[in-house]
């Protein structure tokens, strides 16, 4: 017996005009789309032209997969429950904002059959809302560059973010250091007194093709929460920014708060850690004197992010689990593909 491909509408949960993160989303269809037509078919919608759907456009959807953040008051989340139930589809978020808008869970109750948090441990206070973590992935279609060795790197080191305070505290410890360094940092709402700063806004494209030409990424986490006083949750899981910066081809800083990133990549063969400002002298003077031996870091890591952590990695991963817990029809697992664990309440 031949099985149909499964039919998947992915969508948001918010108006693109509203949601920053919108790419997201198309990443993710892209990864749903790599497993192969014979496997699922994709349909990519924003929230709002899901509304506009009649049932005739939904009939044959297996999965409703709404990816992004539940806080915005404009989310309609009701309005995806109705339209999954006229399509006698599964409803599945795949939440990108936790721990930092963990108090707005609450909304999903009677709304979402799963979701899959893209933080550890946020993924383990839902409840009676059924849920899984699932981290966040790369897009190689838009984030993979190729590792050119004998090319020269204009950067030593190079960050890409909001201007949150933390950040803003780090850069500003290590400016006289920087300062020194070839050093790039773009961005929203960077102080004036950081020279290397500059506010400005990278395409995705851009954003690669930067950190390509950079030996040294820096990966620092946000400490701004917008609902997150129920628990108080620190954030666990690292944010996609390492997965894409690992198939850019730079080795990155990464300032850990969590050690779930030793989950992802080997520490100082994939991923370097570091405590603070106080340790950028020595991969700074490293950069410098031994190049290759940064190279070679960040291939490393782009190997393991190709095999592991991509958009169509984390689609098998999701699926499965969905299988697993019945949601899905059951299907042959790809060898080497481990199911997820279903969250504690």
């Amino acid at each position: 017996m031949i099985e149909r491909p499964l039919t998947i509408v992915v969508t948001g949960t918010v108006e693109d005009r509203l949601n920053t993160n919108a790419a997201i989303r198309t990443y993710v269809a892209r990864g749903l789309r790599d497993l192969g037509s014979h496997a699922v078919v994709v349909k990519e919608f924003g929230c709002e032209a899901l509304a506009g759907l009649r049932g005739a456009d939904c009939m044959t959807t297996d999965l409703v997969l709404a990816v992004g953040g539940v806080a915005v008051d404009a989310s309609n989340l009701r309005s995806l429950r109705r339209f999954a139930d006229r399509a006698g589809a599964v409803l599945a978020f795949w939440l990108h904002d936790d721990p930092y808008e963990f108090d707005y869970a609450f909304r999903l109750r009677g709304i979402a059959d799963i979701v899959f948090s893209t933080d550890r441990w946020a993924s383990m206070h839902y409840g009676d809302v059924p849920a899984a973590h699932l981290p966040l992935a790369a897009c190689p279609h838009t984030h993979l560059r190729p590792i050119d060795r004998s090319a020269p790197r204009d950067l030593a080191l190079f960050f890409c973010g909001y201007a949150y305070q933390n950040r803003i505290d780090f850069l500003r410890e290590g400016a006289p250091l920087l300062r020194r360094h070839r050093t790039a940092v773009s961005g929203d709402q960077w102080p004036q007194d950081l020279p290397f700063a500059r506010n400005e806004r990278l395409s995705p494209s851009a954003f690669a093709e930067t950190a390509s030409r950079a030996l040294l990424t820096l990966n620092i986490g946000r400490d701004l929460s917008i609902a997150n006083a129920r628990y108080n949750l620190a954030p666990s899981t690292p944010g996609p920014r390492t997965f894409e910066v690992a198939l850019m081809g730079s080795a990155q800083l990464f300032v850990a708060e969590s050690l779930e990133v030793l989950d992802y990549f080997e520490r100082d063969r994939e991923i370097i850690l570091i405590d603070g400002a106080r340790d950028l002298e020595r991969w700074l003077e490293r950069a410098r004197d031994e190049p290759d031996a940064l190279l070679a870091v960040a291939a490393r890591a782009q190997e393991r992010a190709l095999g592991e952590h991509t958009y169509a990695r984390r689609a098998e991963t999701l699926l499965g689990e969905l299988r697993l817990l019945g949601l899905l029809p059951r299907r042959a697992a790809r060898p080497g593909t481990a199911p997820l664990a279903l969250a504690a309440e």
